[in-house]
């Protein structure tokens, strides 16, 4: 014991770096032996004389920066350092014999709180290192600045994605010591960001602080509310999306007798599920909420599926039987959409000497064949998926941003 003590004035006399006083090796030798031999320090105990008295730990949390957020594990990876002060009883010098005012030595020879992460990702450990050390002055304060990365669960709701916000907590807690043993005692109303480094998928939206005493044992909460940057999100996935959308549309504008009319509709909606598992990869397997862009890429995909199969229909249309007559419903639907394309219907002769501004319109008889029903059949799909497609687009869209 005496060799590691010897070991630590050593490293005093080269380190100390925080106050140039006028004290030599020795009175600082003196003081330190005193302090930890003489008067038999325990850093086991609750540095208090009268143990009936709690210990006021003052905090403040530092943020540096988010390392990464991972949305499969629901995992936020930040890096922060604390600082935490209280008052030692049995760490207290008389200044007039040792004229130093303060002092740094190794974190592991002095008490220090159990402050530990409660709502951690991984096992518990202490804060710092062997390596940290403490500040401590004449009065027995106690600085304590522990630099650590730090990893805690996030509740997700990925509904918005990638316009989303997510909030996560940063809990920590004393977890052996009692309320009344050790209270904790916010120094600032929120976290520190004056040395904050930003991301470049996240931004931070807000940050707050809660201690709650109330308790068994002191708690405090750092909540960070961080939104995502969306326009990686926008320009890989949401973009390509509507693209695709627009080309789906496009297949009713093919001629029908184009032999790439089906394997054009097939690569469509193959490409929609190539980006819904793309989706899929960066979004966590959660039954809770499902993300927008999903249920977006999913209604496509089922417009792609549909016109794949209205085109299978109308092909088999386009070669029916020529001789076969239209009955009355194929006829109004073709009758219905030459009169939207502004077309002049044609009209047979008729037997009696009539002029046609005498014809009642329930009784023309259309020479419509199945060449004519096909291309109805394009031009009514044509507008219904491009009216589908638009408001979907625009009502996912709008909710995602506003949401």
């Amino acid at each position: 014991m005496a060799k590691c003590y010897m070991l630590y004035l050593v490293y005093l006399l080269i380190y100390d770096i925080h106050d140039v006083q006028a004290y030599s090796f020795e009175i600082l030798s003196n003081l330190t032996t005193e302090l930890f031999q003489t008067k038999s320090y325990d850093k086991t105990l609750r540095p208090r004389s009268d143990q009936s008295q709690n210990i006021s730990l003052d905090v403040k949390f530092n943020f540096l920066s988010i390392n990464k957020f991972d949305e499969l594990e629901g995992k936020l990876v930040c890096t922060a350092f604390l600082g935490l002060g209280w008052t030692d009883d049995f760490l207290t010098w008389d200044y007039s014999t040792y004229p130093i005012g303060r002092f740094t030595l190794p974190q592991t020879l002095v008490w220090k709180p159990d402050f530990v992460l409660r709502n951690g990702f991984t096992e518990f450990k202490e804060l710092g290192g062997s390596f940290y050390n403490v500040i401590l002055t004449v009065d027995g304060d106690v600085a304590w600045n522990p630099y650590q990365v730090f990893e805690t669960k996030c509740a997700l709701d990925v509904t918005y994605f990638p316009f989303d916000s997510q909030t996560c907590d940063i809990v920590f807690t004393m977890w052996s010591h009692f309320t009344f043993q050790v209270s904790i005692n916010p120094t600032v109303d929120n976290i520190v960001m004056d040395e904050y480094t930003s991301n470049s998928l996240w931004t931070i939206a807000s940050t707050s602080q809660n201690v709650d005493n109330t308790g068994s044992r002191s708690v405090i909460t750092y909540t960070l509310n961080i939104k995502r940057k969306p326009s990686y999100y926008v320009s890989t996935i949401i973009l390509p999306v509507v693209f695709l959308g627009i080309l789906n549309i496009l297949v009713f504008v093919l001629p029908a007798d184009a032999g790439e009319k089906m394997s054009y509709s097939i690569t469509v909606a193959l490409g929609f599920m190539v980006f819904l598992t793309l989706v899929s990869t960066q979004l966590p397997a959660n039954s809770d909420n499902i993300s927008m862009l999903s249920v977006y890429i999913l209604i496509q995909i089922c417009l792609g599926i549909f016109a794949l199969v209205v085109s299978s229909i109308q092909l088999r249309i386009r070669h029916r039987d020529p001789n076969k007559e239209l009955n009355k419903t194929y006829k109004y639907l073709v009758s219905f959409s030459r009169r939207c394309c502004k077309n002049e219907n044609r009209v047979q002769s008729v037997a009696n000497n009539q002029t046609k501004e005498n014809i009642d319109l329930d009784k023309r008889v259309h020479a419509f064949d199945w060449n004519d029903f096909s291309s109805a059949i394009d031009f009514i799909s044509f507008w219904f998926f491009t009216v589908i497609f638009v408001l979907s687009t625009i009502i996912i869209m709008i909710l995602m941003t506003v949401g």
